[in-house]
């Protein structure tokens, strides 16, 4: 991948650069990253996040200075002392570098069985578009 097409994708920030631009959580609870796909075509990128556990509600996605955060929350309800616990309340945080060519303004979020997905389009004008050619009589 050459250097100029590798500053129009989606990058993501590390958990040390994330601290810098938000503040550390004083929360006891483990802060983990979800796997995240990230898809490119010529309307925008799609990115989809595994939030499993996670409800509807709990889920705070923001856009600020060309950074896209998602952050949610799962929270289990016990129903007595734990045998084995694999399966535990976490946060889930993951930080995002966007392109210029995003419309910020377009930007939308759908969550459906445990996954989050993104759809951020290409500004109109990045767009690749098909020329009508008008033929003369």
């Amino acid at each position: 991948m050459s250097e100029n097409s590798k500053s129009n994708q989606i990058e993501s920030i590390d958990a040390t650069e994330a601290a810098t631009s938000a503040a550390e959580s004083t929360s006891t609870r483990p802060s983990v990253a979800p796997p995240v796909d990230i898809y490119e075509n010529a309307e925008g990128y799609l990115v989809f996040a595994d939030l499993p556990g996670v409800e509807g509600d709990a889920i705070d996605v923001r856009y600020e200075e060309g950074e896209l955060s998602l952050s949610a929350r799962r929270d289990l309800a016990a129903e007595g002392d734990p045998v084995a616990a694999e399966f535990r309340a976490v946060d889930f945080r993951r930080v995002f570098k966007i392109p210029e060519d995003v419309d910020a303004a377009a930007i939308d979020a759908e969550f459906e069985n445990g996954v989050l997905q993104l759809r951020l389009p290409k500004a109109k004008a990045i767009q690749p578009r098909k020329i009508n050619v008008r033929a003369s009589a």
